[in-house]
């Protein structure tokens, strides 16, 4: 069994080179919306553990963890009362929420340092058939 991994632990943030610009970024869901931060937090450790589980490369592994941290990271650009809305969404925050994606990957191609993983953001509700899932 894997120890829990701690995404924001200096040896994890060195290794995937994360510099303090980019740490204040990401650190940026906190203050937005926590569950948002929580949920990449784990999506991140789960993508990590499995990477371990399946005995893939570290290299590979460190880049499908920054896929998954990262597969939200749009979020800080959807108005809080959508983010943190309590209830459904209407069609119109609805079709707002769901430019996190491209918004998300804009923001990794306009850093060089965040560029390569900008793919987890962009297809993260792809279905296997490229179809977007709602």
């Amino acid at each position: 069994m894997y120890k829990e991994f701690d995404f924001y632990d200096k040896t994890n943030l060195k290794s995937y080179n994360l510099n303090e610009s980019m740490r204040y970024q990401l650190n940026m869901l906190s203050h937005l919306d926590v569950f948002t931060l929580k949920h990449s937090e784990n999506v991140a450790n789960m993508t990590s553990k499995l990477c371990k589980n399946l005995k893939l490369n570290k290299k590979f592994t460190i880049y499908c963890t920054m896929c998954a941290y990262l597969h939200d990271i749009g979020k800080i650009f959807i108005p809080p009362e959508i983010l943190q809305k309590n209830g459904k969404l209407t069609d119109e925050e609805y079709e707002k929420m769901k430019t996190h994606t491209t918004i998300g990957y804009k923001m990794c191609m306009d850093d060089l340092k965040l560029r390569p993983y900008a793919n987890g953001p962009l297809y993260h509700h792809e279905a296997l058939d490229g179809s977007r899932i709602p």
